[in-house]
């Protein structure tokens, strides 16, 4: 009996030990404007169109007494937008920190997660100033590379 305890609690804390991480799903998106403004895309598998804790994060080697990061976060529900990535929607009360602007040097991650709760997916776009510059006209920037808006929309309808 104890033998058997026993295997059974090794084998369930190995499975928390591995953890499940959410599948990464390619619902998110930036570019640049014709006016050079930066925009984000954000689409979700929820029937109500719901992301959960959007954000967007930039780590770099800023000056002395900077923030660790800059950036937005917006913990909770709201509704998917596309919306000019250093200006999230009022309606979701985003913690702003440091410089709204592209900074060289800086690694920036534009993500959220399901809105469920469920952990079963997650979505982000990684890039820097050079990257998002580089995108070219009428195309966006996702988790699989540079392609054309109608291509990211179909793709986002599919990961669903």
């Amino acid at each position: 009996m104890r033998a058997g305890l026993a295997a059974a609690l090794s084998g369930a804390i190995m499975l928390a030990g591995a953890g499940c991480s959410p599948e990464l799903r390619p619902l998110a998106a930036v570019y640049v404007d014709q006016q050079g403004t930066a925009y984000a895309l954000l689409r979700s598998c929820d029937d109500a169109d719901r992301v959960r804790g959007p954000g967007l994060r930039g780590t770099g080697a800023g000056a002395e007494g900077e923030e660790p990061w800059v950036g937005w976060d917006a913990p909770g529900l709201h509704e998917a937008a596309d919306f000019p990535l250093f200006a999230p929607p009022a309606p979701w009360a985003a913690e702003i920190r440091g410089p709204q602007t592209l900074r060289p040097g800086y690694a920036y991650e534009l993500a959220f997660a399901d809105p469920d709760d469920s952990y079963a997916y997650s979505a982000s776009v990684t890039f820097d100033a050079g990257q998002l510059e580089a995108v070219p006209p009428g195309e966006v920037l996702t988790l699989d590379g540079t392609m054309t808006r109608e291509a990211f929309e179909d793709r986002a309808r599919k990961a669903c």
